[in-house]
């Protein structure tokens, strides 16, 4: 472990002086890069409950084979779950009351093409709720409490193959699937390993919690960036969980707000190398995307950064890892983790979690931990309007392709991604990347704990800050209304389709080659990212992190990372 704290404190030491050496070249600016109109600091939006209207008894309408096929599911792996919330009713999803309406009340293997259903699984059992869609005061801890019996059904899984997974779905509600996993202490490996696993009975109802905020930011009616998706809610954060969503071909993506780390409790150090990297890479290229927040830092407050590059996690090239911006300024955090693929806002981000406990409860969530799945959400959403676009069926995940049907190319670009008639998992990434934009402000220095964030002087616009900070740039969800979370999803399809195109800055470019060349000799190569058919940016002063990541990068980092595996190699998970 000595071994591993030298090379890995001389490696993050080597980062940080890097990082501040691009700060520095604040005094000699670089050309700006394109970028969003500044707003006003930003105050979350009020979530109005709908209007309740006495319910009208009709015999629901027939859902197509082609509202099936255009459904898109995300897993969601994190801790305790509130399906009460009006954010996972079947009868407030966008498309309730209309023929596009899903038949949320039956098990889904019997309708969602690609599902295992009962057999596959060690146990398969509905969760009949107590749901209230009348009443926006009603208290979810009282509909918990009646609904005691049905709670008590829910056992861990002891495995992450089917036949040792208990499976169970909740008729009324956007969870179609709710898995329980021992939560592995992962912050603290060298507790989970004294521990050992949890088995038995576990009741994840909550009224507020982690998992509730990450799952309603994704795909709450309400409160999500995909509104439209369904939820496969996994509750325990394990490298278990993370095998078993993975091998569901059936689950178009997942999001992931947690990490491992070396030293554990308050040092959030990223220094981790336990998950099947193997699994993950052959995971995304069979087509199911994988999201991880980049983190809060160190000490978990935006304050002194860590790295992503040194996590089994959140460093591989296939991994879509997402930083922070602040919601008063757009500014970046300086203490997320980096480098970043893609970034959204960080704090004071509508969610479910956080309120007065009832079925409409709203309150702020944040961190990266809201980034990442405010993101997962954009892509999911824009992957079921695609679906819908497509003509036939679209619902699938083999050799990356995640759609299909033929569909002309718009003006902007007549060689889109559909040109050949298929969506693949690369191509929807890339469009995820490419729609972000960057914010006019620069990156911002201070700490959650003392409530305090300051603009570093003149770090606006340098594009080495910017590209390190928010990847490819931001996307806001909702948070700034709805007519920009829809023109930011016009983007991303638009991208795809042919309707909208702008060419990549050359900087970013050559920035992001150096990034992939870094992540592909820690954690093994593939074929799909910026390295594909491209040259190693040449050396340059001023550009040191990026000159760090395509040539020191690979000669430093491999050694760095055997070093982690072999520690981890020790541990049970």
């Amino acid at each position: 472990m000595s071994v591993v704290t030298n090379r890995t404190s001389a490696t993050s030491a080597l980062f940080a002086g890097l990082l501040w050496s691009a700060l520095s070249a604040c005094s000699n600016p670089q050309e700006p890069v394109a970028a969003i109109t500044p707003t006003t600091p930003v105050t979350p939006p009020v979530i109005t409950p709908p209007v309740v209207v006495p319910p009208v008894v009709v015999p629901p309408p027939t859902p197509t084979a082609k509202a099936f096929d255009d459904v898109v599911v995300i897993a969601v792996i994190d801790s305790n779950i509130n399906p009460y919330h009006w954010d996972y009713l079947a009868a407030k999803m966008p498309q309730a009351g209309t023929d596009a309406a899903l038949p949320l009340d039956q098990d889904p293997a019997t309708w969602l093409p690609g599902h295992p259903g009962a057999a596959a699984f060690k146990s398969y059992q509905a969760l009949n709720l107590t749901l209230d869609a009348t009443d926006p005061t009603r208290s979810t801890a009282e509909l918990h409490t009646a609904d005691a019996a049905e709670w008590a059904k829910i056992n861990y899984s002891e495995g992450s193959s089917n036949d040792a997974v208990n499976y169970y779905w909740m008729p009324g509600t956007k969870v179609i699937g709710h898995v329980a996993f021992s939560p592995g202490f992962l912050v603290d490996p060298v507790l989970g390993q004294l521990l050992g696993p949890s088995t038995g009975p576990i009741d994840t109802f909550a009224v507020d919690s982690h998992g509730i905020g990450t799952s309603s930011v994704a795909a709450g009616n309400i409160h999500g960036s995909c509104p439209n998706c369904l939820i496969v809610y996994v509750h325990g954060t394990a490298e278990q969980a993370n095998a078993w969503v993975s091998q569901q071909d059936w689950i178009d993506l997942q999001t992931n707000s947690w990490g491992a780390s070396v030293i554990g409790g308050p040092v959030r150090d990223l220094v981790y190398a336990a998950s099947d990297t193997e699994l993950q890479r052959t995971t995304v290229e069979r087509g199911q995307a994988i999201v991880f927040s980049a983190g809060n830092g160190l000490a978990n407050d935006f304050g002194a950064p860590h790295t992503t590059l040194l996590s089994s996690q959140k460093g591989p090239d296939w991994i879509i890892s997402v930083g922070a911006i602040s919601p008063e300024d757009d500014s970046s955090y300086f203490g997320h983790g980096k480098p970043a693929d893609i970034s959204s806002y960080g704090d004071g981000y509508p969610s479910a979690t956080g309120g007065d406990g009832s079925v409409t409860a709203s309150g702020p969530f944040g961190g990266t931990s809201n980034a990442a799945p405010v993101m997962a959400g954009m892509y999911g959403e824009a992957l079921h309007r695609l679906r819908k676009q497509l003509p036939g069926a679209s619902r699938m995940q083999a050799d990356g392709v995640i759609a299909a049907g033929l569909l002309p190319c718009g003006a902007a670009n007549s060689d889109c991604a559909l040109a050949d008639g298929q969506l693949t998992v690369h191509e929807l990434t890339a469009a995820l990347f490419r729609s972000a934009q960057y914010t006019v402000t620069g990156t911002n220095i201070g700490s959650s704990l003392l409530g305090l964030y300051v603009e570093i002087p003149m770090s606006a616009n340098q594009k080495e800050l910017e590209f390190l900070a928010e990847g490819h740039g931001s996307l806001f969800g909702k948070l700034k209304g709805d007519e920009n979370y829809e023109a930011e999803l016009a983007r991303i399809t638009g991208f795809a389709t042919g309707e909208w195109f702008a060419e990549q800055d050359a900087d970013q470019k050559a920035w992001m080659i150096a990034d992939s060349i870094c992540r592909q000799a820690a954690w093994g190569s593939w074929e799909h990212g910026y390295t594909a058919g491209n040259e190693a940016p040449a050396l340059s002063p001023t550009w040191p992190v990026r000159t760090y990541l395509a040539e020191a990068c690979p000669l430093t980092l491999p050694p760095v990372i055997a070093a982690e595996k072999l520690y981890y190699g020790g541990l049970p998970f």
